[in-house]
């Protein structure tokens, strides 16, 4: 197998995620075609193709693994503890770092800050609806009522 920075390997995998992207797409509109199907012909046909779809998306999605080299330890069901270790260091090393820490201060403070301004500009919204509402069930009093 080649490696994923050859231009063979290049190619296959902008292949392939070609096709999962299309096979994902065919997968994702599949109920909304089920539904719209006016024969059980068509019915069955949609059906097959969208089964069809998922079984190629899975395919094409472990044919990339293989191309990438992903590969998990046997006793590693699904990766889950490489994910946790991650997890684990991520969090300590949040923990430990100062810039992090002043960061996530500004983060809030700027969330704070951006959530003043929706709510001003929503109070703002509301009231100007109200004063057009207004002004039309008064306009539509004057003229008619």
């Amino acid at each position: 197998m080649s490696a994923p920075g050859q231009p063979q390997s290049k190619v296959a995998l902008t292949l392939i995620e070609a096709g999962l992207t299309v096979a994902g797409v065919i997968a994702a509109i599949t109920p909304l075609l089920l539904w719209a199907s006016w024969s059980k012909f068509v019915f069955y046909l949609v059906l097959s193709a969208g089964c069809g779809a998922f079984l190629v998306f899975i395919g094409l999605a472990h044919v990339r693994g293989l191309l990438l080299g992903d590969r998990l330890p046997g006793n590693d069901v699904l990766g889950l503890k490489g994910v946790r270790q991650r997890m684990a260091d991520w969090d300590r090393l949040q923990e430990a770092d100062p810039v992090v820490q002043r960061k996530q201060r500004e983060i809030k403070g700027d969330a704070g800050r951006e959530f003043g301004f929706m709510m001003r500009v929503t109070t703002g919204l509301i009231v100007a609806v109200a004063v057009v509402f207004l002004a039309v069930y008064a306009g539509f009093e004057f003229t008619y009522g």
